[in-house]
């Protein structure tokens, strides 16, 4: 980035933008308007054809000279920004004027029906004219993430007697299930237009507020990165994989999953991976506060607007986190009054502080998580359906320790690891406590293992941390007899170990089956002891 002076003393600054095109043919198009573009001095362009054999070259060459932003499609945007994370990267979505032109596309006299996308729900409102004076008679909102809701959508098109469906590339094979014509939605001129802009108002923004990655208030910013969730199971690469296709979004995303599991660790990771990583991460517990102490660190106040306010106001932490990220956890626990407020905040991005009569415009992208089952809160109308859906654009859920238990092994080489460097201890674990990690369900996740970790690197005095070392620090430690059971002459068996498993609430078919030997030989052991203590 640069600065001219203008009249009047005022600086410009001019930001330096890649743009790489998904074709040969919006490479030219583009090329022509590249003049008009630097004699207005909005921005220095480097325009890059991606579909060129040398393309991954010359946007990596891009990038290293030093660039402010870098515009591209999807998926070439999701690859680049998951290869060069402290990257700004802005997606090109459709716009509105590339959704008109799809539906010009139609067949004259044939019916159709529109599937928008959730990037486009602030126009939704202002489309219906639109579509009735182009006889569009079916139309609805669907997120691109949520198969089940595109799926729907096409069949209630199919009912409604629609011959032709504009959407995204996943309703695809939903309408040529139903016997439908499909008209892509791909984003075109309109949708570079918006995207470029997007790119210069959120570039201006950061530079307004350079010293704001840290938020003075809450002390928070993004410290983990996507390599720091730890877990190369088939359902985590899952997970990973979709972090990284949102991360190059501006739609809000809503994390679900149990407590423990990792949700602020994620939405640190998009954080970090996004074109915002150098903007302020701020996050909250939505039922960690009382509620009008939510209203007010959520929306700020001016001074004097109720008992015990400051005299100068605050901000709240929306203009907090102005060009960055607002992590909105516990979400399902917030106050149902101020899903109101937060829903016109979503919709107008601009927020209005307590007691003021302006309003401020925001540019923030919204990260919420949750522990519960928001569907099931609609129902039971302790949380708004529209407030829903405007949080529920893309969608990750974690999965709990117990469904991926291929990852307790190493989780918890790599946390005892850490806590080894922390509490300067050379442990390790042994196959044995592994083997029995595994079969645990974890009800507390990974910050239930971590915590059995950590309490083992400090208890344990020798190196190798075995079974029995798990008395100190499980509620319920297995029984470990002095060798394996297994191999174990039957003679060498007590009655002792044997009584010590029934203790434990073990039928005699558990116990039969953890030794190897028959139910029969179980009653007569503890007979024959009988006898021998009747005598």
């Amino acid at each position: 980035m640069k600065t001219e002076k203008m009249r009047g003393g005022r600086v410009q600054e001019i930001f330096k933008i890649s743009i790489v095109t998904p074709s040969s043919q919006l490479y030219t198009k583009i090329e022509q308007f590249l003049p008009v573009t630097q004699k207005r001095k909005l921005a220095h362009l480097d325009l890059i054809d991606g579909s060129a054999a040398d393309a991954a070259y010359r946007i990596r060459k891009s990038i290293q000279a030093g660039r402010d932003a870098v515009i591209l499609w999807d998926p070439m945007a999701s690859a680049v920004a998951a290869t060069y994370p402290q990257q700004r990267v802005f997606v090109v979505q459709p716009s509105v004027l590339d959704l008109l032109n799809c539906v010009r596309q139609v067949p004259e006299g044939k019916s159709c029906g529109v599937i928008i996308p959730f990037s486009l729900r602030a126009y939704y409102d202002g489309l219906e004219v639109q579509f009735k004076a182009m006889g569009v008679t079916f139309y609805c909102l669907a997120s691109d993430s949520d198969e089940r809701a595109m799926q729907t959508a096409v069949h209630q098109a199919a009912l409604s007697g629609i011959q032709y469906v504009v959407g995204s590339a996943g309703i695809e094979t939903y309408a040529r299930g139903e016997g439908l014509g499909w008209i892509p939605l791909q984003p075109g001129w309109g949708g570079l237009v918006r995207a470029f802009f997007k790119a210069l108002w959120s570039l201006r923004q950061s530079r307004m507020a350079p010293g704001r990655t840290i938020s003075s208030r809450s002390g928070m910013m993004a410290y983990y990165h996507l390599d720091d969730i730890i877990g190369t199971s088939p359902m985590m690469q899952q997970v990973k994989r979709l972090a990284r296709i949102y991360a190059a979004t501006e739609s809000t995303i809503l994390i679900t999953g149990e407590s423990g599991t990792g949700k602020e660790m994620m939405a640190q990771a998009i954080h970090n991976l996004s074109s915002r990583c150098h903007g302020p991460f701020i996050a909250i517990n939505c039922g960690a506060v009382s509620e009008s102490l939510l209203e007010s660190e959520l929306f700020g106040y001016t001074g004097g607007s109720f008992t015990g306010a400051r005299r100068d106001g605050r901000e709240g932490l929306f203009e907090a986190a102005n060009g960055g990220t607002l992590f909105l956890d516990e979400i399902g626990d917030m106050p149902y009054n101020l899903q109101n407020h937060l829903l016109r905040v979503l919709q107008e991005r601009s927020v209005r502080r307590l007691g003021a009569h302006n309003v401020i415009p925001i540019d923030v992208r919204i990260i919420a998580a949750t522990n519960k089952d928001l569907e099931q809160a609609v129902q039971e109308h302790h949380f708004r359906l529209d407030l829903y859906y405007r949080l529920a654009v893309l969608l990750i859920h974690m999965p709990p320790l117990r469904q991926r238990r291929e990852d307790v092994a190493v989780l918890a080489r790599t946390l005892l690891q850490r806590f080894n460097e922390q509490y300067g201890q050379p442990h390790d674990l042994g196959q044995d406590v592994l083997d029995y990690f595994q079969t645990l369900p974890w009800p507390g996740n990974v910050r239930q293992l971590a915590n059995t970790i950590e309490r083992l690197s400090l208890v344990v005095r020798e190196e190798k941390i075995t079974l029995p070392d798990l008395a100190w620090v499980l509620p319920n430690p297995p029984v470990v007899p002095d060798k394996n059971v297994r191999d174990r002459n039957l003679k060498a068996m007590t009655y002792d170990y044997i009584e010590k498993l029934y203790q434990d609430g073990k039928s005699v078919s558990d116990i039969a089956k953890e030794l190897g030997i028959s139910r029969s030989t179980i009653y007569r052991m503890r007979q024959k002891y009988q006898n021998k203590k009747d005598m």
